[in-house]
Formats: structure tokens, C-alpha cells, sequence
């Protein structure tokens, strides 16, 4: 009888030390045989520092934060819970008729509440330093042969404003962002080529009558792809590109698809539209590394012979299934390319005749270091 006593208390102290250990250690145990490598917002992970600096616990707690083995479902499950109580969940916001929006300022992942308010708007002294930078990069590519063009996806807060929290609605001060304004000082002021997708976009909103963003999710779908290579294709046939893209009508629509949510709202899916376009076009992906941020696509048989970089982040995936249709060759490479390093080494190596560099809204103040990054 006392041995069995003396067990049952020998349980009692080891059990909850063994639970205990597993709580604190059993990540970084289970990351020797597994890790994550699927991010909810498209971006690459953190890579583990290799060099000892003042920063190093860190730098390795970021990376480890990005990394732990089960975070996916984790955050997941997490996000589901708070969608079924009626909460944000931390980086989802909880809208109206089952929409989700990003505050992607508390991932950090630029600052989509910021913009949707309208409040900040840039100095005029920072409105002249991203003049100034767009310059600068249009004339570093123009020196080596190459155009240059900038595109900007409007935030998905704005572009369906209807269904952001009631509370958030009457915050809002201006529905005209700062990157709105940005823009149009850029136009006015300068010869550089860019694109605000906001007003095509609108327009189709009202004339479709179908949603360009998907509920759930931060991006927005293949119909808002569409309309929006519509104008780009028109503002690139000035530059001397033919690129034919028909006017959207809704028998292009072949069909629904269902899609995962990077917000993990609700049942953590939405609906993807199919859209033809050119289907008998084949183009070859001849290289695809770093978890799909550089891509490679090459279609010999494309109506426009000449080559394309695309500087893109997720909004460009889209884009990047629509070019590599109508351009013979293409590069398609994600934001952190976006370096001087990295800017030499894609056009020494691949020499495009056409450069687009495509960010979100919520990304646009990354014009402020292009004055910087281009100068010579």
C-alpha cells in the first residue's frame, strides 16, 4: 500500500513537470524535425541570424516567432475562436455581413488603419522626397533602355468601407488616403507613370455589382486583377505595348472556386472567381525558388516579345498570372528585391525592357527611400 502511495505522489510532482517541459521546450524540440514555412500574409519568413550582434535575442526571437513548428494552426485556431465570439483577433478586423479587414499595423505590415482613416497625410516635404525618389528610379532605368512604371492596389478598408466596424465608419475623416494624395502630386509635378487603381476599380464596383476583394481575406480576387490589368494595359499601349485586353463582361466568368482565407476568419474560406483569358497561351515557368517569391515565366509564342520585371508583394500574384500570358519573358520578384543589391543584380542578369513595380497602399511611404535607393 505504501509503495502505491509513494507512487501516486511520485505522479503527482512528475506529471505537471513533465506537462510543464512540454509547454516551455516542446517548440523548439518539435522544430528539430519540423517548422513552419507558411506565412498568413505572403511575405517570406524570418530568416535565423547567423552573425553574434547587440540585437541577436532579437533577431532570433522574431525568427523563432515566424518559425515554431504548429504556428500556422495555432494562429489559426486562435482567430477562428475570435471570429465565432465576435472579436479581432489581433490582426483581423471583425466587419459587417461577414467581412473581415487587415490591421496590419499590429503584425507590423504597414498601416492599412492609417490609411483608411485619412487623417495622416504626407508633409509637404515628404511629398517632394517621393517625387523626387520616383524620379530618380525612372531615370536610373531610362539611362539602361528600360520604361518604368508604378502601380498601387488600393487597401481593401477603403475600397469596401460599407462593411468596416460602425465605430470605425464615423472615425474616418477623409476617404481620400494618403497615398491618394501622394499620387496625384506625382502627377502633377513629374512625367513619371503611376497608376491609382482606386478609380477603375470603384467604377467596376458599381457597374459589376460583383466584389473585386474576397470577404475574408486582405486580397483582392481575380475580377479585381482584371479590371485593374485592363488599365494598365491601356496606359502601357501609349508606351508602345500592344497589349490587347478585352472590356471585362460577365461570360468571362467560367466559374467559382473555393479559396483559404490568409485572415482565418469564420470557416476560413472564400470564393475565387475563374476568369479566361487567353487560354491558349502556354507560358513555361523555367524558375520558381525561395517558396515561390522568384519566379521565372517564359511563353515564346506571347504577343509582346519583350521582357518584364515585376517588383511585386501578394497583390502582384495575380497580376503575375495575366503577364506571363502576354509578355515572352518574365520576372516576378517579390518586395525584398526591392534593394540596391538586389534591383543590380535583376537587371544586369535579365535585362528587362519594362520594369513595374506594383506595392499595396498600405506599403506606399516606401517611396520616401527611393531618392536614396536610385541615386548615382
Amino acid at each position: 500500500m505504501k509503495r502505491i502511495w509513494y507512487f501516486i505522489q511520485k505522479l503527482y510532482f512528475i506529471i505537471p513537470a513533465i506537462l510543464f517541459i512540454m509547454l516551455t521546450a516542446g517548440g523548439f524540440i518539435a522544430n528539430c524535425f519540423y517548422s513552419n514555412t507558411f506565412l498568413l500574409d505572403n511575405r517570406p519568413l524570418i530568416q535565423k541570424p547567423d552573425k553574434m550582434t547587440l540585437h541577436f535575442a532579437q533577431d532570433y526571437e522574431r525568427y523563432y516567432n515566424d518559425t515554431f513548428a504548429g504556428r500556422k494552426k495555432l494562429v489559426k485556431r486562435y482567430a477562428k475562436l475570435k471570429y465565432k465570439l465576435g472579436l479581432d483577433n489581433g490582426y483581423m478586423i471583425y466587419g459587417q455581413n461577414g467581412w473581415a479587414f487587415y490591421d496590419s499595423s499590429k503584425i507590423p505590415d504597414g498601416y492599412t488603419l492609417i490609411d483608411y482613416y485619412g487623417e495622416v497625410v504626407y508633409t509637404p516635404q515628404e511629398l517632394q522626397q517621393i517625387a523626387e525618389g520616383m524620379v530618380a528610379a525612372k531615370e536610373f532605368y531610362a539611362k539602361r533602355g528600360i520604361d518604368y512604371i508604378v502601380v498601387m492596389v488600393p487597401n481593401k478598408e477603403s475600397m469596401y468601407s460599407e462593411f468596416m466596424p460602425p465605430r470605425m465608419q464615423e472615425a474616418r475623416v477623409s476617404e481620400r488616403s494618403r497615398a491618394d494624395r501622394a499620387i496625384e502630386y506625382v502627377q502633377q509635378n513629374t512625367d513619371v507613370m503611376v497608376i491609382n487603381w482606386r478609380g477603375v476599380l470603384t467604377q467596376a464596383k458599381k457597374e459589376t455589382n460583383i466584389p473585386l476583394y474576397f470577404k475574408k481575406d486582405s486580397h483582392w480576387n481575380n475580377l479585381g486583377v482584371y479590371i485593374a490589368y485592363e488599365e494598365l494595359a491601356r496606359v502601357l499601349q501609349t508606351k508602345g505595348y500592344d497589349l490587347d485586353v478585352p472590356v471585362f463582361e460577365r461570360s468571362f466568368i467560367k466559374g467559382v472556386v473555393p479559396v483559404h482565407s490568409d485572415l482565418s476568419a469564420g470557416d476560413d474560406q472564400d470564393l475565387e472567381y475563374i476568369i479566361s483569358y487567353k487560354q491558349e497561351q502556354k507560358p513555361l515557368n523555367i524558375e520558381n525558388k525561395d517558396n515561390g517569391f522568384f519566379q521565372i515565366w517564359e511563353n515564346p509564342t506571347a504577343p509582346i516579345q519583350k521582357r518584364i520585371l515585376l517588383i511585386r508583394d501578394s497583390m502582384g500574384l495575380g497580376l503575375m498570372q495575366l503577364m506571363k500570358k502576354d509578355f515572352s519573358y518574365g520576372v516576378y520578384a517579390h518586395n525584398k528585391w526591392n534593394t540596391r543589391k538586389g534591383l543590380k543584380q535583376l537587371i544586369d542578369e535579365y535585362k528587362p525592357d519594362l520594369v513595374i513595380d506594383e506595392l499595396s497602399e498600405r506599403y506606399f511611404g516606401r517611396f520616401l527611400r527611393y531618392k536614396e535607393l536610385y541615386a548615382e
